[in-house]
């Protein structure tokens, strides 16, 4: 492998954790959705509303896209993360006390919560005139804001725009062949995409 080759490419893997965590690619949308229509969706109603999608099809991206509109149209935004095998969220009381109707409350993975969990936190979010927005897996009756998706075509798109203009050695066969295997878990194909780049590239 020539040294100039070697030149063309940087140390730094492109699918990096770094690269493709929530937030650092915009989410693509699709059609005339789009930022804003999709903040006026939640606006009307009332601030309250769900993501949904597969595990790894981009529902925190979208999140992460949201929010600085969100916050543009006058909401505090408290966010918290469910994580499987913890019995609580990781909020006070105290917390909680500061909501007001001005207040969106974000739960990323709602459905890990316990029911009797959800009722206290919808009750919660109803006594102090906050809105609240979810992500999950399957629909958890709050008005379905958007539905990710994953397509072949989409994930072909991300990977070339991660990938240095010059890059030939992960091609789109590569990638159809790895969305064959992970689906609508763009994040699987994404760390596939790593290993691959780390075993391919010019050294």
């Amino acid at each position: 492998m020539s040294q100039d080759r070697r030149r063309l490419f940087a140390d730094q893997n492109p699918f990096s954790t770094a690269a493709i965590k929530p937030g650092a690619i915009a989410f693509r949308f699709g059609g005339d959705t789009g930022v804003a229509s999709l903040v006026a969706t939640l606006q009307q109603n009332n601030w309250r509303g769900e993501i949904v999608g597969p595990h790894g099809s981009g529902k925190s991206t979208l999140l992460r896209t949201l929010l600085p509109e969100i916050e543009a149209a006058g909401r505090t935004v408290c966010g918290y993360i469910a994580k499987p095998n913890e019995k609580q969220l990781p909020m006070s009381a105290a917390e909680q006390a500061t909501w007001h109707e001005s207040t969106l409350v974000v739960i990323e993975g709602y459905e890990l919560l316990n029911r009797r969990q959800q009722k206290s936190l919808d009750r919660a979010c109803r006594d102090a005139g906050a809105g609240l927005l979810i992500t999950c897996h399957q629909p958890q009756g709050l008005p379905t804001l958007f539905q990710t998706a994953i397509t072949a075509e989409l994930a072909l798109s991300l990977v070339e725009h991660l990938l240095p203009p010059d890059c030939d050695f992960i091609s789109a066969a590569d990638v159809r062949a790895s969305f064959s295997r992970h689906g609508q878990n763009l994040r699987e194909l994404l760390f596939e995409m790593y290993d691959l780049y780390e075993r391919r590239r010019p050294r």
